[in-house]
């Protein structure tokens, strides 16, 4: 029996599980999940949970019962160490807790093939002083929502006994202007404005947008950063560009050149770190980036190690053609790594060489959604700036569709019938390339409308033949960029 061990139940780990189910998967191969939480975030769907556009509960995976219909073990672990050598991991103690069953209680679990999808760490939490005492992070995701949740609660109890702040307000300062900060200011503005509502139906509820940089998101257009800083002005949001924070004490954050910023609430959002892990897999020989990530070549297997694999934020990409530079961390890449991962794991396991194994060449750009937590949001695509009601409806169809594939509910029944059938391992939104193609102009315009009739399927049937299409994507451009200028 061959001993494939997931570690991490990441975007492209459960697809992995899903795929290997017990009828799928060759009879001859053992699947393990290790994971520390019974449930994985989907972080695309976090900040609209933030924005209470969505429950905590639709924001979950269930790794148990995916891996139970799967026929695959769950260890609610954590992975400590490894011997490359011996190819053993090292778990976490648990002889203290409650768990009787024998090999759930083991201390390691041999390998024959392992894959890491483990996500990363907030960069600059431990290292900036009174960040992790006074800041809520963004990782690890599902505390997040908590520790806003719990704060949202003392507020409200301050707010209804009269021993809030004497000016009644309150000031939300998000550390980190990537998508992740971006999103999660307007959501503490969605969420809390109304906390802070005055008679006049202003609000005195601040909240701060902290830059390192010149600009926002400035590998964008200038339409597209033009579009953002509407956004963000629209639902006052403050952003403060060159911010480098220096240390954060209980009610001030200190920037670098001296400025003192008071704040009730500070969301630490400044980006992926290497996960903890990282450090004990570069002591055992294994090849990790001087910034943490697990090096990987484009068919996500170890550059040191072939037995090893790696998706999603906790490694970096060697070698993709044409001198491509590894993805930027983003939960879109890994989503589109998890047909390939299913792919390479069988055939490693069946003797194939790295050579015959599926190349990853992740897309250059992609279709970034940015939710606005009042049911609009603003997109980003082929330098094109899209706003409105359908592009939230956009990104959530995209997102529930995903999160759909792993609820036990829609887990079709296992049918002997079928065993051995081919390894599913198409991307999960290929079904929507069927739509008809609207004539270029038509198309442009669709695009641009930021009105609440328009009909998102369509205008997302436009973006994915301009895709696949570069023809009809100048063409479509062409008009719009006359109308966006």
């Amino acid at each position: 029996m061959q001993r494939l061990v997931l570690v991490g139940g990441g975007h492209g780990h459960v697809q992995v599980i899903k795929a290997l189910n017990r009828l799928s998967r060759p009879a001859s191969v053992h699947v393990t999940l290790i994971d520390p939480q019974d449930s994985a975030s989907y972080s695309g769907m976090v900040p609209g949970c933030v924005s209470k556009l969505y429950t905590p509960d639709q924001t979950l995976i269930r790794l148990r019962p995916l891996a139970e219909w799967a026929s695959i073990d769950y260890m609610k672990r954590s992975v400590v160490d490894i011997d490359t050598n011996q190819r053993k991991l090292y778990l976490n103690d648990v002889s203290g807790s409650n768990d009787d069953d024998e090999e759930h209680a083991a201390t390691c679990v041999e390998y024959d093939a392992v894959s890491f999808d483990i996500g990363s760490a907030t960069r600059g939490l431990d290292e900036t002083p009174g960040a992790a005492e006074f800041t809520i992070p963004t990782r690890p995701i599902s505390d997040l929502v908590k520790r806003i949740a719990d704060e949202e609660e003392v507020v409200e109890s301050k707010l209804e006994d009269g021993s809030w702040k004497k000016d009644g307000g309150a000031h939300v300062v998000v550390v980190g202007a990537g998508a992740a900060g971006i999103e999660l200011s307007l959501a503490m503005r969605a969420r809390w404005d109304h906390f802070f509502a005055g008679d006049d139906d202003s609000s005195t509820l601040k909240v701060t947008l902290l830059d390192s940089g010149d600009e926002l998101l400035p590998h964008e257009t200038m339409p597209c950063r033009k579009a953002l800083r509407k956004v963000l002005s629209d639902r006052n949001i403050q952003v403060q560009h060159q911010a480098q924070v220096e240390k954060i004490t209980k009610d001030e954050i200190v920037l670098q050149e001296g400025e003192k910023m008071p704040y009730t609430h500070c969301v630490w959002a400044t980006g992926a770190n290497r996960h903890p892990l990282a450090d004990k897999l570069r002591e055992r020989g294994i090849a990790v980036s001087d910034r943490g990530w697990i090096r990987v070549g484009p068919t996500l297997q170890s550059v040191s190690h072939p037995e090893i694999f790696a998706a999603g934020d906790c490694c970096t990409i060697e070698g993709l053609p044409d001198n491509k530079p590894s993805p930027p961390k983003a939960g879109v890449y890994a989503v589109r790594a998890g047909p390939l991962l299913i792919e390479n794991l069988i055939g490693y396991l069946a003797g194939k060489s790295q050579d015959d194994l599926t190349k990853y060449n992740p897309q250059s750009d992609f279709l970034k959604l940015l939710m606005a937590g009042d049911g609009t949001a603003l997109g980003f695509r082929f330098g094109l700036a899209l706003y409105g009601k359908w592009v939230w409806l956009l990104k959530d169809k995209i997102d529930v569709m995903f999160m759909d594939l792993f609820q036990a509910e829609n887990l079709p029944v296992l049918d002997e019938s079928k065993k051995g059938d081919r390894l599913d391992t198409s991307q999960y939104d290929a079904a929507q390339d069927n739509k008809p193609r609207l004539e270029p102009k038509e198309a442009a315009e669709l695009l641009l409308r930021t009105d609440d009739d328009v009909d998102f399927q369509a205008a997302w049937g436009v973006l994915r033949s301009m895709m696949k299409d570069d023809e009809y994507k100048s063409k479509v451009l062409s008009y719009a960029e006359v109308t966006q200028v």
